[in-house]
């Protein structure tokens, strides 16, 4: 089943068609007055033809709106046909070809020869109607010409002359085994007579003439069914003298809808211009694809092999990592217990010094006119005596004693001051700097 909507200056008709064991048939149709090619319009016309809700339709452009050529090319492949086709276009066509949404099929082939009909649109024409719709709510499959529909309703070999009369148009074409042979389109006057139609198709046929001489039109069709159909076909046939046969599905105005809908249906071929033929590209399989195919397979190859070693290596340092996780602390408590015996050594080392400098501070001092109060032991050999004396001659006398002790190399009095009366007994404060035997005084603290 299939929804067409035609979008006309001033009026929308929409139909549905489904196919049933009869043939083509109806489900839903309608025509009405359409207020601009906007969304709202769109949604407020289609609302009054009855045809409810559909998803997807096919836009009918009419045949004023578009140019057909048919193109006579020299036979080659699909691709080769894509590309000759758009040579042509761009040469005939009146616009740029990228302001024009185009399409083709084949009419036939011989003599080395391909037919091919050409159906082209402005974009500033069918791009803004098929953005309208969409807006409304639809989605637009497919976008064909109205004068195939009318070439769909007819469908037999035979030289006819199809009309469509529609609004204040009427297309009359001349078709002839498929082939639509001669297109045009007339303005009707607001209150048309069937007359005016009749001239109009003489009009056509006289040109169709002066193409092909002696090729006689002696069937016209007039699309449609109904009374207005039938009677419209039987008063343009008087004025012709000719017989005119009306034909559906469809009423005047919706016939070319219904017949794009039925020729789709029915597997017709038509140029959709929302989806022209385009070249395929087909690959080739050659020797440089072959070596190239190897070489990539090679890498491939080696990247899997260099993938599965660095996870062979990565989990080595894994485990590497995890053992040294657990060396750690072991580590951390040999360390504390090196640095634990290299003091003890250094204090083993040095404390027969210290004991030797002791005893002789110990025998040297005399308490009666000095008394230490603090005594720091420094590296390298440095000890620094403070305390408090009765008098600087006993500071003095101090230092003399423990230069001949001979365990000191060097003996700086510091300071000497006086204590401010702290003490009735020890009035000055001295300090001592002395360096043990055998030690350099200029040597930097380690």
């Amino acid at each position: 089943m299939l929804t067409a909507i035609e979008l006309g200056p001033k009026t929308l008709t929409a139909v549905t068609v489904k196919m049933n064991g009869r043939g083509p048939e109806i489900v839903q149709s309608g025509t009405a007055e359409l207020g601009g090619v906007d969304a709202e319009s769109i949604k407020s016309a289609l609302g009054k033809t009855g045809v409810s809700g559909p998803r997807g339709v096919l836009l009918v452009v009419a045949r004023g709106q578009a140019l057909l050529r048919e193109l006579e090319l020299p036979e080659g492949t699909a691709d080769e046909l894509v590309a000759m086709v758009r040579f042509q276009v761009e040469r005939e066509m009146p616009l740029p070809l990228d302001q024009v949404r185009y399409s083709y099929i084949e009419t036939g082939r011989s003599e080395g020869k391909v037919r091919v009909q050409v159906a082209a649109v402005p974009r500033d024409v069918i791009d803004p109607a098929i953005a309208a719709v969409e807006a409304a709510g639809m989605k637009v499959g497919g976008a064909y010409v109205s004068s195939f529909g009318l070439m769909s309703l007819y469908g037999r070999p035979e030289l006819a002359a199809l009309v469509e009369v529609s609004g204040n148009e009427a297309e009359i074409l001349v078709t002839q085994q498929g082939r639509m042979e001669l297109s045009r389109t007339a303005p009707l006057e607001a209150d048309f007579s069937p007359e005016q139609i009749a001239q109009e198709i003489n009009r056509t046929l006289l040109s169709y003439g002066t193409r092909a001489p002696g090729q006689d039109v002696g069937t016209i069709v007039l699309a449609g069914e109904g009374p207005d159909a039938t009677e419209l076909a039987s008063a343009v046939g008087k004025f012709l003298r000719k017989d005119v046969s009306a034909l559906g599905p469809g009423s005047l105005r919706t016939a070319t809808a219904a017949g794009v809908c039925t020729g789709l249906l029915r597997g017709t071929s038509m140029p959709d211009l929302l989806h022209p033929p385009v070249v395929v590209r087909k690959f080739q399989l050659t020797r440089n694809h072959r070596v190239g195919a190897l070489a990539a397979a090679v890498l491939i190859m080696l990247f899997i092999w260099s993938q599965v070693v660095i996870s062979s290596k990565r989990g080595d340092l894994d485990k590497k990592r995890q053992q040294l996780a657990l060396l750690q602390p072991r580590a951390a408590a040999l360390t504390r217990m090196m640095d634990q015996t290299q003091k003890g050594d250094q204090w083993y080392r040095t404390r027969s010094c210290w004991i030797d400098v002791l005893s002789a501070l110990r025998q040297t001092v005399n308490t009666n006119t000095v008394w230490i109060v603090t005594a720091s032991f420094e590296d390298p050999g440095v000890i620094r005596l403070q305390g408090k004396a009765k008098d600087d001659v006993n500071v003095t006398d101090l230092v003399t004693s423990l230069k001949k002790t001979q365990k000191f190399g060097n003996i700086l009095i510091d300071r000497i001051d006086s204590n401010k009366g702290e003490s009735p007994l020890y009035k000055k404060d001295f300090t001592i700097n002395a360096w043990v035997a055998g030690y350099d005084p200029k040597k930097k603290k380690l």
